[in-house]
């Protein structure tokens, strides 16, 4: 390796320590600020609103048409949210080609997603519980060569069916949509999608393609979220603001609009067990 590669290396090495760090300090808290709480909460009232005619547990899938758009950390935060009214959450990693809880919450366990599908007595030790954050998570496990089939899955569907069972919301953090047909293979498994929205990043014609691609498949699509608004950029009350979903005949135009700003989807790959960042001690809600 020349010197060349081994700075271009150290440079991203870097990037993606300072990327999550950066993230880490915007997952959901009783620490955190104002608007980012009342964000979260406007959006958790929402949902239950938009699945008020469900009953019983509630699968919603996360989801946007790019990488980098905010969609693993607001699945993250969502289910922090929902935690909060004392309700059972469980948040799965379904991105099984570039997973990011593991890395983001700093945490691992001896087997994910991509193992309890092939055998479901591995379900202990996959679940991993957050006390820090009132969840339960299970990260994506080993890297398959096949993770479309796999969520597509009838032991997929199983195990869905299975963890309803067991609580009262069930998050998905899927891979995006427009990359990958991961996403929408799973979304016929869930009771809604809510579709992420980066401002000033995500392409128009990208979410209409993942918004086309999604109907096909008959997703119940709850509204998007729209987030990396900045108080220049939103009005209303604080940095957030929200509006129903609709579509006229030149594509999508109204979202759920929620933002804080600052995070988003790292552009990097890693397994559960990283190697490359740092580990930090977990540390408690008071402590930080």
């Amino acid at each position: 390796m020349t010197e060349k590669q081994k700075r271009k290396q150290a440079a991203a090495q870097a990037q993606r320590i300072s990327k999550v760090k950066h993230d880490r300090k915007h997952i959901l808290s009783q620490n955190s600020g104002f608007y980012l709480r009342e964000a979260y909460r406007a959006l958790r009232t929402n949902v239950n609103f938009a699945l008020a005619d469900k009953e019983g547990s509630k699968v919603i899938m996360v989801t946007s048409s790019l990488q980098g758009e905010g969609k693993s950390l607001t699945a993250l935060n969502l289910s922090i949210a929902l935690g909060q009214m004392d309700k059972k959450v469980l948040l799965v990693d379904c991105d099984l080609r570039r997973p990011r809880m593991a890395r983001l919450l700093n945490i691992t366990a001896p087997a994910g997603l991509s193992n309890l599908i092939m055998d479901f007595t591995l379900l202990d030790m996959a679940v991993v519980n957050s006390e820090d954050h009132g969840i339960d998570l299970i990260l994506s496990g080993d890297i398959p060569p096949n993770p479309a089939e796999l969520l597509a899955s009838n032991r997929m569907q199983k195990l869905v069916e299975l963890m309803r069972g067991r609580y009262d919301y069930i998050i998905l953090d899927s891979p995006p949509v427009d990359l990958v047909v991961d996403a929408v293979a799973l979304s016929s498994q869930c009771d809604g999608v809510l579709f992420v929205v980066r401002a000033d990043q995500s392409e128009r014609g990208a979410v209409i393609h993942g918004m086309e691609q999604l109907e096909y498949a008959g997703a119940n699509i709850l509204g998007f979220v729209f987030n990396g608004v900045t108080a220049e950029t939103a009005s209303g009350y604080g940095k957030y603001r929200f509006r129903k979903y609709a579509r006229n005949n030149r594509g999508y135009n109204k979202f759920y609009r929620y933002g804080y700003r600052g995070y988003g989807y790292g552009n990097y790959s890693y397994r559960n067990a990283p190697n490359d960042i740092p580990r930090e001690q977990p540390v408690s809600e008071k402590q930080r």
